[in-house]
Order: C-alpha cells, then structure tokens, then sequence
C-alpha cells in the first residue's frame, strides 16, 4: 500500500528520502505523479513553499511541468520561481501545454516573457504577440482581465498600430470619441481582445486606442523600443543597440598575418598535408592556457577570476541579444556561451602571438569584450571569404562540393564557419578552437579557390 512516510515517501518498494539531494527527490518524485499522482500531491503539498521552489528549480526545465501541476493552487508557487526560470520552462515545453502556469504567472513574469519572446532586435514579432493574446483569452475568466491590464502599454499600442483599423472617429471641444463598432481587429484574437478590454475597462480602452489612433507609427514604436530597453536594463540585460557593439572591431591589425599565412601556402613543399582533417579531439582553450600561466605567476587571485567571470557574462549577454538568441532556449543558450569563450580565446591567441605568458599579461591589460571582438574581426575576414567561396560554386555548377574538398566546402559554409574533423566523405565537423585551426581554416580556403579557379590544390585529403 501506497504511504507516506516520516522519512519520506514509499511507493512500490521505492522510497523519495527527506534527507536525499533536491535533483534526486525532484526526479523521484516526478516519476511517482506519473504512476501515483494522488499520492505525489499528497507529498509535494505537505512541503513548504521554499522547499517546493527549490525541487521545482533543481530539475531541468522539460521535467518542472510535472512538479508545477501538482499543488491544488499552484499561484503562490508560480509566482515565487524567478523570471528567467519560468520563461525557459515556458518556452521548453510550449506555452500552450503550460497554460494553466502561464495563467496563475505574475504581472513581471508576464511582460518578462513578453520582452523576450516577441522582439527580434528592434523589431516586434507581431505572429507571436498574437499568439500570446489568444492564449491569454483562453484563460480562466477569473485570470484574463488581470493578465490582459497587466500587459506594458507600450507593447500594446505597437501591436495595436500593426493589427486594428479604425472606421472613424472625431473630436469636440478637445474630447475624442471613438466607439467600439468603429475600430476593427485584424484577426479574430485581435478583435476579441479589443472587445474583451472594452468590457472590462471603458476608460483604458478608449486610452489606449486614443494613443494608438493620434499617434505615428514611428512615435509609438519608438516608445515601444524605449519601454522595453528600460525593462531590460532593469533586469541586468543589455539594450539591442548596446549589445550590437560587442562586434564593433578595435585596434588591431591581423591581415598581415593572413597575407604570411598566404605566401607559405603558395610556396612549393611547404604546404604539405596541412590541409588534412584536424583530430576530433577538442584541444584546451588558449585562454584557459593564459589563465593557467597567470595562476601560476601568483599574480592572480580570487578577485581577479571574479573580474572575468563577471566579463564574460557581461559578454555573452550581449552577444545573446545582438544574436537574437531567445534566453529560454538553453541549447542556443550553451551554443552562444561556448562562441563566445572560443572567440575570445582565439582573439586573446592572435593578440599574444600565441605565446601563453604573453597572453597572461594581457589579461591584465584588457577586458574580455576587447578579445572578443578581435576574435570578431577574424571571423569577419573569414567568413568574408567563404561567401566568395559560395558564389565560385554557383558559377561553377557545385564543383567544390563535389570534389575531394567537399567536407571542407561544407564545414567553412556552416553559419559559424568550422572545419572538417574525419576522414573524406564522412562530413565530420566542429568549430574552430585554436589559431592553429583558424589559420587551417584559410588553408582550405585557399585549397577551394584552386579547385573553383580550375587549378590543382595542394595535397587533398585521404
């Protein structure tokens, strides 16, 4: 017979320990509301607020559904998960299979999904904007007008710009009148929204609309823009037009090194097998190496490993909103941070000329960011070049892709460009991690350009 215990709960032969790790009870225990969600109610419902949160938070964001649905009224536990947190689960599981969270969510944790949900850059997603309105008209009649006089104005009357037609309207004596049948929805949700806001509120509808019918769309999207940077500055999250500047270049002049880096390429015997796949094996960061040589100076300190762990996350904040990179997918998430550590590894390793000592002293010198957008400005040259390499195999009818360079066609035309990893035909690639791959990388493209130029390259792959 299922019970619970005093020192926790039994299930089959199973036992969820009072005592065990929070990740090890959160797991346990959304297996146990798969097969006894009575008895999972029972359990969870008897901890305290506190200790619900942290099981809720300790797992990952595709199991928190499961923990989240058992409370009989999951309001104040909803409303205590930080902002970010709920966002990611949200969008892990898609908002309309979390609706009964999202409806119960709080005002912040609303406009927070909003943010970053429905922008891209500077620009409002008005497709996913509708979706949430729709979603929050299903919601319990007891939720909806809360959540829809909750959304930011701003965002609002941008959305409203985009979506409503007004009829007519006027204007006596310096009080405007507008009447519900004179403004018209784009869609179904719009206008059921506009109806629904009526009902609830006269005077902000006739405010809000008033707003949207007086003004320019560059007025109301540029309050829109406003709002939304000032939200995000207060959440610790840089503005689009702030984050861009982390690929802004700086000081500092690689092209002569790629031009050294040419010449040997062109110099018989020299070259060799170089342009062979590089081993799968990925090799320590230059910057870890930096770190390491600096740690073992006694120049650095706890304080000092603060400094750049705070640089880059500063770092990659920005590079996750100039990338439009939604915070709630965690993949993209690791994706940006991992770019965002090779890069500066690799700017940090040009600047340094390789040499680790060299590097430890400039991590004195410089920030993080600085690294970064050298590594910036080195992908920029690269990249540049793998976009000529494209347009060679337009012209070309697909002749490097299908010569024994395939692999390396491939790799270097990913978004980030790579480099191949396997042997021929086994389409094996990752990213770049060291100056010695990135200069590699110029090595293929090289190679490519003989092929699209009708030229023999140098050594090919086996």
């Amino acid at each position: 017979m299922e019970t619970v215990e005093a020192e926790g709960v039994t299930c089959g032969g199973s036992v969820i320990p009072a005592d065990a790790p929070a990740g090890q009870r959160a797991m346990q225990l959304v297996e146990l509301s798969r097969h006894a969600t009575a008895l999972a109610e029972q359990y969870f419902n008897a901890l305290p607020l506190e200790e619900q949160a942290q099981l809720v938070l300790s797992v990952s964001p595709e199991h928190r559904l499961d923990l989240l649905n058992l409370p009989v009224d999951a309001t104040a536990l909803v409303q205590s998960l930080p902002e970010l947190e709920l966002h990611r689960t949200i969008q892990t599981v898609g908002k309309w299979e979390a609706m009964e969270v999202v409806e119960v969510a709080s005002e912040d944790q609303i406009n927070f999904m909003l943010d970053h949900d429905c922008w891209r850059g500077e620009n409002l997603d008005s497709r996913k904007f509708t979706d949430w309105i729709q979603l929050f008209l299903e919601c319990d009649e007891h939720q909806i007008a809360r959540i829809l006089m909750a959304i930011n104005a701003d965002l609002l009357a941008l959305a409203l710009k985009k979506h409503v037609k007004f009829e007519k309207d006027f204007m006596i004596s310096d009080v405007y009148y507008l009447d519900p049948d004179w403004v018209k929805g784009s869609n179904p949700a719009v206008q059921m929204f506009l109806e629904r806001l009526y009902a609830m509120d006269p005077n902000l509808w006739i405010r809000l609309l008033g707003w949207v019918r007086m003004h320019n769309k560059g007025t109301i999207e540029a309050d829109a823009i406003e709002g939304r940077e000032g939200r995000l500055k207060g959440k610790g999250y840089p503005a689009p037009t702030l984050a861009i500047t982390v690929y802004y270049p700086v000081d500092f002049d690689f092209k002569p090194a790629i031009a050294a880096w040419l010449e040997e390429f062109r110099q018989p015997g020299l070259f060799g097998g170089s342009c062979l796949p590089v081993q799968g094996v990925r090799e320590v960061l230059f910057l870890q190496r930096a770190m390491r040589c600096l740690a073992e100076s006694g120049v650095g300190d706890e304080f000092m490993a603060m400094r750049w762990e705070a640089e880059l996350v500063d770092v990659a904040n920005k590079v996750m909103v100039a990338d439009q990179v939604d915070i709630g997918d965690m993949q993209r998430q690791r994706e940006a941070v991992d770019k965002v550590r090779r890069w500066i590894s690799i700017g940090l390793e040009a600047a340094a000329s390789g040499l680790p000592e060299t590097g430890a002293e400039l991590l004195k010198q410089k920030n993080c960011e600085h690294f970064f957008r050298i590594g910036a400005m080195l992908y920029d040259q690269l990249g540049s070049a793998v976009v000529e390499l494209s347009k060679a195999e337009q012209r070309t009818g697909g002749r490097l892709s299908s010569s024994d360079y395939g692999d390396a066609y491939f790799a270097l035309a990913e978004p980030e460009p790579q480099i191949p990893t396997g042997v021929a035909g086994s389409g094996l690639k990752r990213p770049i991690m060291t100056l010695t791959e990135y200069r590699h990388a110029w090595q293929l493209v090289w190679a490519l350009e003989n092929i699209a130029a009708g030229q023999e390259p140098p050594a090919a792959p086996v």
